[in-house]
């Protein structure tokens, strides 16, 4: 806005609050009664003029004629351009649509000169006060008519019948908040404009008056509504004046730039409705969802941000992928070299640079908990029965080279839907030396079927390449490998799905001699196809590298991909008997994006190394 200047006013000045700014309230006796109101006070001064026709274009002439007893620090430097500046925003957000009491002529300038109650000053007056914008200033008097506010020179104590009256030297100087500042920058007008995109108006049924009911709906006679932001609801109250965070604030062209980058990732089926907006939406939500920092949670975490930052997407129990939405050692680290800008509830870093790797936010590792009723779809015959039989269990695998303790799972059908964000892949045990995995165990109804489940994929990316992994625990029953085959179905086009499954060759097969009784799988068809998973440890099996989607389903009420698990090998019981396992034991799948295929194809090679750095990351940080 081009009157960001005026409203800022004069570079940005804070001091702390010296004590408790409630003890001075100084409200009226009765004595100021017969006194003009401050409305009246101001427009009888000629030092005013200027103050007097702002308050009476942005209609705040009734409440500083009302008893509402208020303070007024009314600056004598303001100049015609000035307030015609100022008058410009409020006309300008009036014509958006934005209250009165949300209109930046409002919040920045006049609510920045006003405070509740009369604040009589002395000699000894050291005080913190609260404007009517929630802005805390330091109130120092240097007399019993005059002192500073915030530094600002005022006096000529003026008592009115609803108030005090000031004259201030200087226009006072406006301390944004963190969205407020942001809103002020030419250079992040993109972070500023996407934000308002959410701002919405929402009845306050508690505070409005009810009038009837007309058509089935309540009419209000006096309505209340609130200034609400979904998005910042989710990501972080930047906004409020009593929160406490950092935000990394992209500048137009690290936002440009990565707006081109992540773009591809949201295409869409054709039946998907209003794809267009989705995709712009998600891309946007990329570019800001890991740059949100509440620092008052930074012990609830148990973190030192001089040692490590957890964005507000940070989920304490993320086992699965420590460095997920955490930055260690952010001052060498991503707040590196960034201008660093104090504001009202805490500070914004100008990213000029693009330091938010989208690898530890939306670009991470994805988990499927294979216990979770979501994501799983037990197989049906043409009756509609269910063909499996589905229970879960919890497996001990210790990191020393003591022997696994096994927990017997429990019996039953389906699994009980689990919450969204519960992590099931893998928590550290009662000490340092174990892990607990969640899994759940499938069974054939009927001996000679192969066991089979079918999971669905949410949320995919597209145009990226991923790395499937199958994570498996051991069948401590029968101490027994499991043989295997997976398969997907994608969506095309048209947002259908083929009638079968493409079934993935292993990328490491087997071949004579690399597994036990290798020479019973090479016998069989497909033996391509085939996967064996430990029957002594839990197992993170390569499934898949630099899988390609064309689609996304990032949004998307159902899923784009559906992966199929299902057992291998002969079917009759003497063929397997003391061989292989056809029991699934499935702790989750594991996906991993990657921009290019190369990228892919190198973290496929060593299965090792993916292991010890996501399930170690903690240690070595």
């Amino acid at each position: 806005m081009t009157a960001a200047a005026v409203l800022l006013a004069s570079s940005i000045l804070w001091s702390a609050c010296t004590d408790t700014w409630d003890d001075h309230y100084g409200t009226s006796d009765g004595s100021d009664a017969n006194n003009p109101s401050l409305l009246a006070n101001i427009a009888a001064d000629p030092e005013l003029s200027n103050f007097y026709r702002l308050v009476q274009a942005i209609g705040v002439t009734d409440q500083l004629a009302s008893p509402q007893e208020l303070t007024v620090w009314a600056p004598v430097g303001l100049t015609s351009a000035q307030v015609d500046s100022v008058i410009a925003v409020y006309e300008t957000e009036q014509a958006s649509g934005k209250a009165d009491e949300d209109n930046k002529a409002m919040t920045q300038f006049y609510e920045n000169h006003v405070a509740l109650y009369r604040r009589q000053v002395s000699s000894l007056t050291n005080d913190t006060v609260a404007m009517l914008n929630g802005k805390y200033m330091n109130l120092l008097g240097t007399s019993s008519t005059s002192g500073t506010l915030e530094g600002n020179a005022f006096s000529g104590e003026v008592d009115c019948y609803n108030g005090i009256l000031y004259k201030a030297d200087n226009i006072q100087t406006f301390f944004p908040n963190i969205r407020e500042y942001i809103e002020l920058q030419s250079n992040l007008d993109s972070v500023a404009n996407f934000f308002a995109y959410y701002d919405e108006y929402e009845l306050d049924e508690n505070s409005s008056v009810a009038g009837g009911v007309v058509d089935g709906k309540t009419v209000y006679l006096d309505s209340v509504t609130n200034l609400k932001n979904d998005f910042l609801t989710k990501y972080g109250y930047i906004q409020r004046e009593d929160s406490s965070y950092y935000f990394i604030a992209p500048t137009n062209d690290v936002w440009n730039t990565e707006y081109a980058k992540y773009y591809p990732y949201y295409t869409y089926t054709n039946n998907v409705e209003n794809s267009d907006s989705l995709s712009d939406v998600q891309t946007k939500t990329d570019i800001l969802c890991g740059r949100f920092f509440n620092m008052s949670k930074a012990s609830k975490y148990n973190y030192n941000p001089t040692d490590s930052l957890c964005n507000t997407q940070y989920n304490v129990s993320q086992s699965h992928n420590p460095r997920q939405n955490v930055y260690y050692k952010p001052e060498t680290g991503i707040l590196s070299g960034l201008e660093k800008v104090e504001c009202s509830n805490g500070y914004v870093y100008v990213d000029g640079k693009g330091v938010i790797d989208p690898t530890s936010t939306f670009f991470g590792r994805s988990d499927i908990e294979a216990t979770s009723a979501r994501f799983y779809e037990i197989p049906e015959n043409s009756a509609g029965e269910e063909t499996m039989i589905v229970s879960q269990g919890t497996y001990v695998a210790q990191n020393t080279s003591g022997p696994a303790t096994p927990q017997e799972p429990e019996d039953g059908e389906d699994v009980e839907e689990e919450e969204e964000d519960t992590d099931n892949s893998a928590s550290t045990g009662a000490d340092d030396n174990s892990k607990t995995f969640n899994y759940i165990t499938v069974l054939a109804k009927v001996s000679t079927q192969h066991t089979q489940m079918t999971y669905k994929i949410y949320n995919n990316l597209a145009n990226c390449y991923y790395n499937i992994y199958l994570v498996t625990v051991p069948d401590y029953q029968t101490n027994l490998p499991l043989w295997f085959t997976m398969a997907q179905c994608v969506q095309n086009a048209n947002g259908t799905f083929p009638s079968s499954y493409t079934y993935f060759n292993n990328p490491n097969p087997v071949t004579e001699g690399s597994v036990e009784n290798s020479e019973t799988i090479l016998s069989q068809s497909n033996n391509q196809r085939c996967y064996v998973a430990s029957a002594e440890k839990v197992d993170t099996i390569l499934i898949q590298a630099a899988v390609k989607y064309s689609y996304a389903g990032v949004g998307l009420d159902d899923e784009v991909v559906r992966l199929q698990v299902s057992s291998f090998g002969p079917a009759s019981a003497s063929s397997r008997e003391k061989i292989y396992t056809r029991t699934l034991r499935l702790n989750e799948i594991i996906m991993v994006p990657f921009e290019t295929e190369e990228e892919a194809l190198a973290a496929a090679e060593d299965i090792d190394a993916f292991n010890d750095d996501l399930l170690e990351a903690n240690k070595e940080n």
